[in-house]
C-alpha cells in the first residue's frame, strides 16, 4: 500500500474508531457498549499497524 493509502485508510479508521467510542457512550444496551468499544480498540490497533508499516518502509529505503 502507497504512504497516500496509509493517510487515508488510517483517517477513515480513525473517524470510525471516533463514532464507535461516540456510540459507545451513548449506548443504552450492554450490547451497543461493549461492541463500540471493541471496535474503537480495533480501529486503533489498525492505525497504529499503518504507522509501524509506514516507519518500517521508510526505514527500508
Amino acid at each position: 500500500m502507497t504512504a497516500i493509502g496509509n493517510w487515508i485508510l488510517g483517517s477513515l479508521a480513525f473517524g470510525l474508531g471516533l463514532l464507535a467510542l461516540l456510540a459507545s457512550a451513548r449506548a443504552h444496551d450492554d450490547y451497543v457498549y461493549a461492541v463500540g468499544l471493541i471496535v474503537a480498540v480495533g480501529c486503533g490497533f489498525f492505525v497504529m499497524g499503518a504507522v509501524k508499516q509506514t516507519f518500517d518502509r521508510a526505514d527500508r529505503q
